[in-house]
């Protein structure tokens, strides 16, 4: 087998060329033998041409497949990529989503929180807000109880100063004598009382400067219990001439004078 690849191979030529040697007068047809020897040549050359085809032809498709291979190599090397890729973007995806939910929940806690100081912060003002409301009404059933109070005891003192007892309770004091009908008619002052306080004049004065004495000059824009002989006649001011005193105005009061 090592021998024959060492040989030379044939060539068309080789066969065109050969010569083989007569032998008696019974031999080959010398035409014959050359034609069938060109015969051979020729299919011999066809045969090394389509295998030199053949070759180039194998060589051509080893070396596409050569590329096919790279491309194939390339496709997966790209598809492998691809695939780490997706894996990558599906554990990103994945972490997202556990984000997204943390987020959620997150969000939702802190509102309902919010949610839930709000509505203690409102059950506070609330609470905080009918405790003011009850102080209010308290001061201000306190202020009209103090104004009710107030405006009796002005009413009692008017009614005083309007009262028969009271000038009688001066009469006593000043020693004045007077006749009180019985028809309620006014007051009249006795002539010898007049007389007896002319007399005592001397004895009524004295030296005190804090007291007051007859002879004293009465200042008119004092004011005087009485006017005259009439217990119905009163120079005292009851109202306040003070207008810009300051005054509780609760915003019920405000709203009735408006």
């Amino acid at each position: 087998m090592a021998n024959k690849e060492t040989q030379k191979k044939l060539t068309p030529m080789d066969i065109h060329d050969v010569e083989f040697k007569k032998r008696g007068l019974s031999g080959y047809d010398r035409h014959d033998v050359d034609q069938f020897l060109d015969q051979i040549v020729d299919d011999y050359g066809d045969t090394l041409d389509q295998t030199v085809d053949l070759k180039n032809e194998i060589l051509q498709l080893k070396q596409k497949q050569s590329e096919a291979q790279q491309q194939i190599d390339s496709l997966n090397k790209q598809v492998a990529d691809y695939q780490r890729v997706q894996r990558a973007a599906q554990e990103t995806i994945a972490q997202a989503q556990v984000r997204a939910r943390q987020i959620v929940d997150e969000a939702t806690q802190n509102a309902n929180d919010q949610i839930a100081q709000a509505k203690v912060d409102t059950d506070y003002q609330k609470q905080q807000l009918q405790t003011i409301k009850a102080d209010y009404k308290h001061v201000k059933e306190e202020v009209a109880s103090y104004r009710s109070y107030i405006q009796k005891l002005l009413q009692q003192a008017i009614d005083n100063l309007n009262d028969e007892q009271w000038q009688k309770a001066l009469d006593k004091y000043f020693g004045t004598e007077r006749f009180y009908p019985q028809d309620g008619g006014e007051p009249l002052t006795l002539t010898s009382a007049e007389e007896d306080v002319d007399d005592e004049d001397d004895e009524v004065d004295n030296d005190n400067p804090n007291e007051v004495n007859f002879g004293e000059d009465i200042d008119n824009d004092e004011p005087r219990p009485m006017e005259g002989d009439s217990s119905n006649n009163t120079t005292i001011d009851v109202h306040d001439n003070d207008s810009g005193a300051n005054s509780f105005i609760f915003p019920d009061d405000y709203k009735n004078h408006n």
